[in-house]
């Protein structure tokens, strides 16, 4: 049975996934298994990728649009009931140096989960994520290092307090402890609700930057949608625990400040963009509308 189980989603984007598919066929680790799932791609992906499938692969075309979590989570369980005893998650938008799991598995720490040094594909020496910091109180995180040269001030391994589930590793005693993703968010700030719940279950969380991956960013969404998503799964992250006035209230600011902006968009006459995604967000999270956005 493989040693990792890694889990790839795709949405419309089989170029980028063949590319990463290449470069994992080239690790210098051998003892893992690809688990790629297609979200229902509205294109010709499930053609392309079936064509184009590496022998290590198993592939889980989805019927319907689930989600990144959803996706995730069917990825994850199966790596599990084939034997992995690590779980590595990858956006399908990146490539991997070959010796980027060696590293990455020899390098994390017992009971840890990890990540690799992020640079952007374009340009390849441009941090793209080299830890990342989180603030539980307000759901935000910072990316350290973003689009900043990569050299010696990114090439130290630390302990932080957030990862991107752009890349990240996982032990199978910490999916089973920590469980799996939360698909009321659909897309977008899963991995901070995550990395909250590895942070209660006393779970360290490690950059290493001696692994390295490199990200072509925004593959999966951009612009309206994702401001959308990270503006209502935010409201959501802040006030899961807590009372429906406190919702309310948390949901009142950015409601307003939202509809504002999206007004002052439709009096200029320009079309619907980042404010009608902020506006929209923030509405569907006062109505308790979750999941995929209509």
């Amino acid at each position: 049975m493989p040693n990792v189980g890694i889990v790839i989603s795709n949405y419309n984007g089989w170029q980028d996934t063949v590319q990463c598919l290449e470069s994992l066929q080239k690790q210098t680790c051998r003892d893992f298994e690809i688990i790629l799932l297609d979200d229902a791609s509205t294109n010709d992906s499930v053609v392309q990728l079936q064509s184009r499938l590496p022998a290590n692969t198993v592939f889980l075309p989805q019927e319907s649009n689930v989600g990144f979590a959803a996706a995730n989570n069917i990825g994850m369980r199966r790596a599990l009931a084939d034997g992995c005893d690590w779980v590595l998650l990858l956006n399908n938008d990146t490539t991997a140096a070959p010796d980027f799991l060696e590293t990455l598995l020899a390098q994390t720490p017992p009971g840890a989960a990890s990540c690799p040094k992020m640079l952007f594909m374009d340009p390849p020496d441009e941090i793209w994520f080299a830890g990342g910091e989180l603030d539980r109180a307000t759901g935000k995180v910072r990316h350290l290092g973003g689009h900043a040269k990569d050299g010696p001030a990114f090439g130290q391994k630390k302990q932080v307090s957030f990862i991107t589930f752009c890349c990240v590793l996982l032990p199978r005693a910490v999916i089973e402890q920590v469980g799996f993703l939360d698909e009321t968010l659909f897309m977008y700030c899963e991995d901070v609700d995550y990395c909250i719940r590895l942070g209660d279950a006393g779970v360290p969380l490690w950059f290493v930057p001696d692994a390295k991956i490199w990200h072509k960013a925004g593959g999966s969404a951009g612009g309206m949608l994702s401001v959308y998503y990270i503006t209502r799964n935010t409201l959501y992250l802040i006030c899961k625990g807590k009372s429906a006035a406190y919702a309310r209230l948390k949901t009142v600011g950015p409601l307003l400040t939202g509809a504002a902006r999206y007004t002052l968009t439709r009096l200029l006459g320009r079309k619907k963009g980042r404010s009608y995604g902020a506006y929209r967000g923030a509405l569907d999270f006062w109505r308790g509308k979750m999941g995929r956005m209509e």
